[in-house]
């Protein structure tokens, strides 16, 4: 097998082979559900290699869902120096991240696990609630200053989250249109978990660059923005500081920065998102219009949600006619 999941049936196979028992499969990437997404592939893989395998998987393994909230930068030639520097031993991979590290982990095994408890782990009936805190209100922040904040000229997180009007546009973001979305998970006060994010945020030894966390927008923003606006939309709230970060990702996603200069788009939708612009000619409101027609970004609802696509063309031909600090003081001061 050459694929994750071709493995990891590979393995169980082996392992039902040896009559090893049963064992969990616990999947730390960040995605909701990831227990039940990487179950749901590895059983409909087991499937069609083998039947009996994929009823023993059924029977024998666990697949608990985990949310893993630290944030890690991409390693830089200046860390993997640093750490020679302090150890003496020039490790190519090192890991750089910040103080700070969350673990939730489903508690439903098959087999015995180690006492991930005593080093912090929290076993938790239900891992959704945190999943969906930290999508929205870490990722979803993120990449609100991720999208303005390139296009303002910062270069990393810490800088964007440390001026003042960004820093305000996030903290009102948080406060008046996610949070209301949200069930607190258990022992966790919201808002103030919005102030902790604020200070992570801001930690200049993280170098977590605007443009990382800007990468693969269009399969990042549904989870991160859209469906906090669906519930929105929803309720009769309003999503102005919402539609101002879907706005940004449209003018990053264009392809030119406010000079004129190419933007590098990585994304798997980035040759669609240039026929988009090359499309436009020019015309923010038509360049807004060919991204929201992107059914597979926006789906069908907010797709032909004309209230929403209004808002977030609104903001669109802002940002490109007036550059994202003046269209970021007239939000703040008109909203």
């Amino acid at each position: 097998p050459t694929s994750a999941p071709g493995v990891l049936v590979a393995a169980l196979a082996a392992r039902r082979a040896a009559a090893a028992g049963a064992i969990n499969v616990v999947c730390c990437d960040n995605l909701p559900h990831n227990g039940r997404v990487v179950e749901g592939i590895v059983t409909a893989y087991a499937q069609r290699r083998d039947p009996a395998l994929a009823e023993w998987i059924s029977a024998n393994v666990a697949f608990p869902s985990t949310m893993v909230d630290r944030i890690v930068p991409a390693t830089t030639g200046a860390d993997i120096a640093e750490v020679a520097r302090l150890l003496g031993v020039v490790d190519a991979a090192p890991v750089v991240c910040e103080p700070f590290g969350q673990r939730v982990i489903e508690d439903r095994f098959a087999a015995a696990r180690p006492a991930w408890e005593e080093a912090g782990a929290q076993l938790v009936a239900d891992v959704a609630p945190f999943e969906t805190m930290k999508l929205r209100l870490l990722n979803g922040s993120h990449s609100t200053l991720a999208y303005l904040g390139f296009l303002a000229g910062h270069d990393f997180i810490w800088q964007a989250s440390s001026d003042s009007p960004f820093a305000t546009l996030i903290e009102r973001q948080m406060a008046e249109e996610i949070v209301p979305t949200l069930v607190a998970p258990p022992g966790i006060d919201l808002r103030e978990y919005g102030r902790e994010l604020m200070t992570r945020f801001r930690n200049p030894a993280l170098p977590h660059r605007t443009q990382q966390i800007a990468m693969d927008g269009s399969q990042k923003i549904p989870q991160r923005l859209l469906n906090t606006i669906r519930d929105r939309l929803a309720g009769g709230g309003s999503i102005a500081h919402l539609t101002l970060a879907v706005g940004g990702w449209i003018r990053y996603a264009s392809g030119t920065d406010e000079q004129g200069k190419p933007i590098a788009v990585s994304d798997p939708m980035a040759p669609a998102f240039g026929e988009i612009a090359a499309a436009a000619g020019g015309d923010p409101a038509r360049i807004a219009a060919g991204f929201l027609d992107l059914a597979a970004v926006f789906g069908a609802d907010l797709r032909s949600h004309a209230p929403f696509r209004a808002a977030v063309s609104h903001d669109v031909v802002a940002l490109f006619r007036d550059g994202v600090r003046a269209t970021l003081a007239a939000h703040l001061a008109h909203t």
